[in-house]
């Protein structure tokens, strides 16, 4: 299968498990890529694509990505959106809530154009850890109750 993987922060556990499911998927002979932040900081991080680098054979992808929500996401999905067209992906798998809204956003954009890409979402914590009855919380969960629909 063509697998990428979008996820925000290329750090802590949620780097740590997209690193471990890439390098698993590629064993198994999947093609495997991934897109992240462009914003990698620190030489760990750096150390840690780069190993991981020869196993993806649909590459390393720095996308700029925001923490928060913003304008800035309606450029960041239609980048994700352009950059994954022309793998005719079996599977984009969203990680996060970043990740896992512009996977699936981009996914939709796809199929609406024919393509049979699915959308798959594991959220790590993020927008999950806000009180539901918080402002921010119910904003959060109501978009991702948006989102469900769009996971394949």
């Amino acid at each position: 299968m063509r697998i990428i993987h979008c996820l925000r922060a290329p750090v802590g556990g949620l780097f740590r498990h997209v690193l471990d499911l890439s390098a698993a998927q590629a064993e198994r002979g999947h093609d495997v890529g991934l897109i992240f932040d462009a914003q990698v900081r620190d030489a760990l991080t750096r150390q840690r694509l780069a190993s991981i680098a020869p196993k993806l054979s649909l590459g390393l992808h720095p996308l700029p990505m925001q923490r928060l929500p913003g304008v800035s996401d309606i450029a960041s999905i239609r980048a994700v959106t352009r950059l994954i067209r022309p793998f005719g992906l079996d599977i984009i798998h969203g990680h996060g809530a970043k990740g896992g809204a512009f996977s699936r956003l981009s996914a939709s954009a796809l199929k609406l154009e024919g393509q049979l890409v699915r959308s798959f979402y594991t959220p790590h914590g993020g927008t999950l850890n806000f009180a539901p009855s918080s402002i921010k919380g119910r904003f959060f969960l109501s978009l991702e109750s948006v989102m469900d629909h769009l996971t394949d």
